[in-house]
């Protein structure tokens, strides 16, 4: 039984390489493409304490390998002659099995670390409604509102005012008309005598009153009296000059000396308008004494001008 011989050409080695590399460089654009598109993707969260989810990639179908060698080996066959197979030809070797290349892995992609979950808040319970209370009818409530009512008790009314009677006016009696009396010459003649004897004594009063007025009036001071006041207006006025005044002004202060020379009475008879600086006077004159006795016969009444300045 004659037997065909196939020889493998050269051009059909080449065939198969190039068919097989586009084969895995195909292969391998789909992973990379899987592997971009789910990198692209963003992740699912995974519930709690459970494991993540597969990740599943279809791949294409591999793509059969056609027999090119054997189409053309047929095609040959039937243009030439039948030839007997000769028992010194080798057979031809089977081509190695081609060394499927590895698949990259896609990197596992990390869970996204555990979002805290806020603890739900539980709702405030609603406000429980008011008892509705119930409305007493109308005539209760205006029978209770009398109960309250304080009655006012019965008073005995006053007694009528009597008016009291109107005094009668009273009768105006009308003097009687004096008697004229006829006066006799002889006494005439004595009250004209005492008449004239009062005239006379009320001429010598005047007359002495007049001459009193006219001699107080032209007396002066005597030269010892204005020495006196003088000393008295010194020693005040070097003691109130020591001390600070509280302000600006012009006060006079009246004072009365006994006869030791003490200060009695101290009052102020033209005031400055400040009471500091009426006090200041004041408790400056209290200082000064005792100041030299008045002359003897002399009035011991002094008025003190003083201008304070501070």
């Amino acid at each position: 039984m004659s037997t065909l011989a196939f020889r493998s050409s050269p051009t059909g080695r080449v065939g198969e390489l190039a068919l097989w590399s586009s084969a895995a460089v195909l292969m391998l654009s789909v992973h990379v493409a899987g592997a971009v598109y789910l990198m692209r993707q963003e992740p699912v969260a995974a519930a709690d304490n459970q494991p993540p989810a597969a990740i599943m990639i279809d791949l294409a179908p591999e793509p059969e390998a056609t027999n090119v060698e054997e189409d053309q080996v047929a095609t040959e066959t039937q243009d030439s002659p039948e030839v007997k197979s000769a028992s010194n030809e080798p057979e031809p070797e089977p081509l190695p099995e081609p060394i499927p290349e590895p698949v990259a892995e896609p990197e596992p992609i990390e869970p996204p670390p555990p979002q805290d979950v806020a603890e739900p808040v539980e709702p405030e319970p609603a406000p429980e409604p008011e008892p509705i209370e119930e409305v007493d009818p109308i005539e209760q409530q205006v029978l209770a509102a009398l109960e309250n009512v304080e009655v006012p008790l019965p008073v005995m009314r006053p007694p009528p005012v009597q008016e009291k009677p109107k005094p009668e006016p009273k009768k105006v009696e009308k003097p009687e008309p004096e008697k004229k009396v006829v006066e006799r010459p002889k006494q005439r003649q004595q009250q004209a005598q005492k008449e004239a004897s009062q005239a006379k004594l009320q001429t010598r009063e005047s007359n002495r009153t007049a001459a009193s007025r006219t001699s107080a009036g032209s007396s002066s001071p005597s030269a010892s009296q204005v020495k006196w006041k003088d000393r008295v207006f010194a020693k005040i006025k070097r003691i109130a000059t020591r001390r600070k005044c509280p302000g600006d002004g012009l006060v006079t202060v009246s004072i009365r000396v006994d006869g030791g020379g003490n200060i009695g009475s101290i009052s102020v008879s033209r005031s400055s308008g400040d009471s500091r600086i009426d006090n200041h006077m004041i408790s400056s004159v209290q200082k000064a004494s005792p100041v030299a006795a008045p002359p003897p016969g002399e009035s011991g009444s002094v008025q003190i001008p003083f201008n304070c300045q501070s």
